[in-house]
């Protein structure tokens, strides 16, 4: 008897190992996809040079402003279905010597109806959605806003700056915090 629950023992386990291996999307894959595509449309440029010689990088990477960075990874089922999800995100560093900035680069993989499908634009959406907030509360000459990503719960959380046609290119008017509800597709704003 015992002989006989061993096999199907080991089967079953097998089975649920690979039910398992089915139902997780494989970040490590999608990251690289991501990375290739920034790299090939020109939205960054390799990482910046350690040894800060800034015109070489910017023969190197031609089209780009800001260099590849460490990515940082939040993941949380967000959606409740059992599967993890995941926020993955680096900060806009330039390496051409200038002093500007932008946004934290952002993607969302998450599974939806037993799909795994990715988000390469979340971070323009987080920051439509925070301008959207700010009209509301009749902010309405802000031309520039830029996110950090601080994680993924059951919602993207992070810090906003905006800036009026009047700030300084160092000193935006306006930030806070903001909650982004990747399910109901909308944005919360905190001073």
């Amino acid at each position: 008897m015992k002989k006989t629950l061993l096999p199907a023992l080991i089967i079953s386990l097998m089975t649920c190992s690979c039910k398992a291996q089915e139902n997780t999307p494989n970040f490590k894959i999608e990251i690289e996809k991501w990375t290739k595509e920034l790299i090939a449309n020109g939205d960054v440029g390799n990482p910046c040079r350690e040894d800060d010689d800034w015109e070489k990088w910017q023969k190197e990477n031609p089209k780009a402003y800001f260099g590849l960075q460490e990515i940082e990874s939040s993941e949380s089922d967000f959606n409740s279905d059992g599967i993890n999800d995941g926020l993955f995100y680096f900060p806009a560093e330039n390496c051409v010597g200038g002093n500007g900035t932008g946004s934290d680069f952002g993607m969302l993989v998450y599974s939806k109806e037993s799909q795994f499908l990715t988000n390469k634009h979340i971070t323009q959406t987080i920051e439509e959605g925070i301008k959207a907030e700010l009209a509301k509360i009749k902010i309405n000459n802000i031309y520039k806003i830029y996110i950090k990503y601080k994680g993924l719960g059951k919602t993207i959380i992070g810090e906003y700056f905006a800036w009026s046609k009047e700030d300084a290119n160092c000193c935006p008017s306006g930030n806070g915090v903001f909650e982004y509800n990747p399910i109901e597709l909308t944005t919360e704003i905190k001073n």
